[in-house]
Parts: structure tokens; C-alpha cells; sequence
């Protein structure tokens, strides 16, 4: 499925799919991905820290860092910049509000 999706999608997705936290499981069924694009992008969200991840009964259960939240801002608000009203400007409100941190990463 991803191969109809830029890589930005999947990393966008999987955001999605983990920003209450969620299972590996979890994720990858509401991704649309298989075990192989999983472990593809998984390792690297995690390296660049947009996905933290703990062991929970078991089994890894990942959830969406602030830098992720962030990433996801921006990545809607540009689609919402090029696509225009089309584009649902909600989830950017909804992610404002989940967002932890006063001042993102790369403010110090």
C-alpha cells in the first residue's frame, strides 16, 4: 500500500496512528502497512525522534513524540498552504492543542 503514498504520507500516517500511543500492531493496521515498510520506516522515525518507543506486555507500543506533533504541523500546514481550503484545517487545531512542550525542539 505504501507504494501509492510518498514517503511523506507513511511518516504522516504513522504519526497518526500513533499520537495517543498505540501498539506496533496497532499501527501498522491502521497504516495500511506490511511488516517489511514497518521496519523500514520505524528505525528512522525513532532515530530522529518523532516516535518514542517502550516495551509493554511484551510487545512495543509507540507513541508520537513532540518533534512529531511538530513535524505533523507543519507537514499539514503545508499541504493546507498549496491545497488550499480543500485540505481539513481541523487536524492542525486538533494537533495545537496536543502539543506537550511550550517551545518546539528546535527553539532553545
Amino acid at each position: 500500500m505504501t507504494g501509492k503514498r510518498s514517503e511523506f504520507e507513511v511518516v504522516a500516517d504513522i504519526l497518526r496512528a500513533a499520537a495517543l500511543g498505540s501498539k506496533e500492531s496497532e499501527v501498522m493496521a491502521g497504516c495500511g502497512l506490511d511488516r517489511e515498510a514497518f521496519e523500514k520506516y520505524m528505525p528512522a522515525m525513532v532515530v530522529l525522534k518523532l516516535v518514542s518507543v517502550e516495551k509493554e506486555e511484551g510487545e512495543n507500543f509507540y507513541r508520537t513524540t513532540s518533534r512529531g506533533l511538530e513535524f505533523l504541523r507543519f507537514y499539514h500546514g503545508l499541504k493546507w498552504l498549496l491545497w488550499g481550503k480543500k485540505f481539513d484545517f481541523l487536524l492542525i487545531n486538533i494537533l495545537t492543542r496536543l502539543k506537550k512542550d511550550r517551545h518546539p525542539y528546535y527553539v532553545r
